[in-house]
């Protein structure tokens, strides 16, 4: 696909992934409108001389605004990266999280995908043409150890996005989702991308933006920006219990080197990274 002259929505633009990809499409000729909680989002969004929303995209009647924001200011929606996220930590044992938790969990990672695309399919099946990008991770794939809600909602996430490639694939609708690893970004407590450079298996925002360009450009449906992944998710399906044993023991050997506290606290900093061809964030 060329973006250069269509018009792309990015929630989650305001800041790392997000941002990153804002600033490479629009490079690249497209016009770019983000949506983010941040409240100088429309001035970030002049940085790269876009249209900026403050949404909340768990509330579906703001996620339909930012649309209709959209559309007002361009026309129609050639393509949606559903992008915003958040990590968790689970406080004690895999079930341990609050409702308050787990319903966030799902209502960002799950639900807004669901809502972007109730809203734009009617108008891209009529036209017949259009791209529905979602933001999942490598947890969905593989696993996070220590954040169970993170995880599962992820993987519905892919499956989600399997759904719209499944179901309407041939009616022009083309459907992509990302899954990363770790990025430096402020997500993950990162305040400079270069911490990247020192990091083994952490990548920049920008790398990533880069990787999921190319990747998109391609119409690939799996975009993997950490290349590892597919070599682990083959280890995993091919030998489900070996993996499960493996993941086990990596856990053993994390918590072995960090205590509870400092886990809690830093874990989003790659202490628990899932290595050995057995799975990552």
């Amino acid at each position: 696909m060329n973006f250069k002259n269509k018009t792309i929505l990015i929630t989650g633009g305001a800041q790392g992934i997000g941002f990153s990809l804002s600033k490479k499409f629009s490079t690249m000729g497209a016009n770019v409108v983000i949506a983010d909680k941040h409240k100088d989002t429309p001035n970030i969004a002049e940085n790269f001389g876009g249209f900026g929303y403050v949404c909340d995209v768990t509330q579906e009647e703001e996620l339909n605004s930012f649309i209709t924001f959209a559309e007002n200011k361009l026309g129609g929606v050639d393509c949606f990266i559903s992008n915003a996220g958040t990590i968790f930590v689970d406080p004690d044992h895999v079930a341990s999280a609050s409702n308050k938790t787990w319903e966030l969990s799902w209502n960002l990672h799950v639900m807004a995908h669901v809502y972007a695309a109730r809203r734009l399919l009617p108008g891209m099946l009529d036209r017949k043409y259009g791209y529905l990008v979602n933001t999942a991770s490598a947890a969905g794939l593989l696993y996070q150890i220590g954040d169970a809600p993170y995880s599962a909602s992820k993987a519905a996430a892919i499956s989600f996005s399997e759904g719209i490639a499944i179901s309407h694939g041939d009616d022009g609708i083309r459907s992509s989702v990302i899954c990363p690893q770790y990025v430096a970004s402020n997500l993950l407590g990162f305040s400079d991308p270069s911490d990247a450079k020192t990091i083994e298996g952490l990548l920049s925002p920008k790398v990533v933006a880069e990787k999921v360009y190319e990747a998109m450009c391609r119409e690939e449906f799996l975009i993997l920006p950490h290349s590892k992944v597919r070599k682990y998710l083959t280890n995993k399906v091919s030998d489900y219990d070996r993996w499960i044993d493996g993941m086990r023991k990596l856990k053993k050997k994390s918590l072995a080197a960090v205590s509870y506290t400092h886990l809690r606290a830093h874990e989003t900093r790659g202490n628990l990274v899932c290595r050995g061809g057995r799975g990552k964030k």
